[in-house]
């Protein structure tokens, strides 16, 4: 495996910032835990309430718009509700505590600034252990001073049976131009070692991208143990893990 460049963790960021690191620097897992609870965040609303977009106190009873799939968006900052121009009307969204909102939307997955080159799920368990604290008990307080071994590098056994679906599947989907399959470590983080899939394509905006990963998020389900998990990334120059996949791997799949 080919060990990731540490870096000096900086908690100042903003949380946005703090989302796409943690996307190869786990360390800021924890970073965007401590800052999501703290912090004010944006949730949309349907059209006609709260039309001056401020709120001191966030009513549970606001029509909060969600996705098809009743996942619920919300946004860091108001200005990512419209990032890659995923949307083009102007909406309206309620400010509300980010631990407040999560005590009321217990159950639900919610997906943090859908709409953004990196994006990030909290699904109802993760919500549960961020709400109890129990999802930092297997990190040290001081993460600036944690030095993390985060790895890539292929994995020992393929899962040809899911690899096979997931040809398939890109064969219907027209702006998936190649796909690849990664094995990612973090000793601190993981109990073990997990898939990690990158996926170049031809999309317009995150939102699009979002449709991708879901699509192979729902295809690796059955294939998953229960406790075990997956990281789907886009593959571009400059990107997440970029350097591995274009220099030292292989495609699985091509069109």
């Amino acid at each position: 495996m080919t060990q990731s460049t540490q870096v000096k963790i900086n908690k100042s960021l903003p949380l946005a910032d703090i989302i796409e690191k943690a996307g190869t620097i786990k360390e800021y897992r924890t970073v965007f835990y401590e800052k999501f609870l703290k912090n004010d965040i944006y949730v949309l609303v349907k059209e006609g309430y709260n039309a001056n977009k401020e709120a001191n106190s966030f009513n549970a009873n606001a029509p909060i718009i969600t996705f098809e799939n009743q996942q619920i968006p919300v946004f860091t900052e108001p200005k990512h509700i419209y990032d890659q121009g995923a949307i083009q009307d102007e909406m309206n969204y309620m400010k509300v505590n980010g631990r407040a909102f999560l005590e009321l939307a217990m159950g639900h997955t919610i997906v943090v600034n859908p709409f953004s080159k990196v994006y990030k799920e909290l699904v109802p368990n993760e919500v549960a252990d961020m709400l109890n604290g129990s999802i930092f008990n297997f990190i040290q307080d001081d993460v600036a001073h944690i030095h993390m071994q985060v790895l890539i590098g292929k994995p020992e056994v393929e899962p040809t049976a899911l690899l096979e679906d997931l040809k398939k599947t890109f064969a219907s989907i027209a702006t998936v131009s190649s796909a690849y399959l990664g094995w990612t470590f973090n000793e601190r983080i993981d109990k073990k070692p997990h898939y990690i899939f990158a996926v170049e394509c031809a999309v317009k905006n995150g939102a699009e991208f979002k449709e991708i990963a879901d699509v192979i998020s729902n295809l690796c389900k059955p294939h998953l143990k229960k406790e075990e998990y997956i990281d789907i990334i886009r593959l571009e120059p400059n990107g997440n893990f970029s350097d591995f996949f274009y220099k030292e791997d292989q495609p699985f799949y091509t069109k």
